[in-house]
């Protein structure tokens, strides 16, 4: 038996009429990827994949999914209350989303997220990181059809104008470099997101905090302390919920 929660980045969720797709990418190259829905297990990977999607219904408000990597073989294996006892009781993701447009960035710039814990004053811990344009995929130039030798550096391909004015950014929609964290409690988190070009320089940060504000996790441990027959009455204990002060 063996289960982890990491090495699963969520790269969008995208919702269509009906339903929404859910994407991510799975660096364990010896398991495969369930999703859960509300607590029990929903959809499975049959095999190993390095990205995987999963097609679920239309979600509505505190609506609750979980992406679980397992091993191969055990992909129809519930692990819901094995894997999420605690995090089940978590109500918010933090998602960070850089579109990728009209921007000044080259083929071989990485992007960096960045957060902190709650309460921390600065976002030290490097989360997600990535190549801007992977594989040089569309990176700078006027674009897709404005003359089909572009204006940049990947000729008709390239994103801008032709690509995300009528595809993108001023049209239907555009790419987005997304990534969101795991489940976490309340709290105020610090975000930075910062572009690296080749020779190590970085850009000036977009930053801030992000007030995650939900219920509070509920007390946990609870048992009975004594029972007086007398007056037929039960003495109780428990651990208080974390997030209650």
């Amino acid at each position: 038996m063996g289960y982890t929660t990491s090495g699963i980045t969520i790269t969008g969720v995208d919702e269509f009429d009906g339903g929404c797709v859910i994407r991510a990418r799975n660096t364990n190259s010896d398991k495969v990827v369930q999703c859960y829905l509300n607590g029990e297990l929903y959809q499975w990977q049959p095999t190993p994949a390095e990205y995987v999607e999963f097609i679920l219904p239309s979600l509505e408000a505190g609506e609750i999914w979980f992406l679980l990597a397992v091993d191969l073989g055990e992909e129809t294996t519930d692990y819901w209350a094995d894997a999420f006892g605690v995090s089940e009781d978590y109500g918010n993701r933090i998602e960070m989303a850089v579109p990728q447009v009209i921007a000044p960035y080259q083929p071989h710039d990485r992007i960096a997220f960045y957060r902190g814990d709650a309460g921390d004053g600065a976002a030290a811990l490097k989360v997600h990181e990535q190549a801007f344009y992977p594989g040089g995929r569309r990176a700078c130039g006027f674009g897709s059809f404005f003359g089909y030798d572009g204006f940049g550096w990947d000729g008709h391909d390239a994103v801008g104008w032709g690509y995300n004015w009528g595809v993108g950014e001023w049209g239907f929609d555009c790419e987005m470099i997304l990534y969101e964290t795991p489940p976490l409690p309340p709290g105020v988190y610090p975000y930075k997101v910062i572009i690296t070009d080749p020779a190590g320089n970085d850009s000036s940060p977009t930053s801030g905090n992000i007030t995650l504000s939900t219920y509070a996790r509920p007390c946990s441990g609870l048992t009975v302390a004594a029972y007086n027959k007398g007056t037929d009455t039960l003495d109780l204990s428990w651990t208080a919920s974390e997030d209650m002060g």
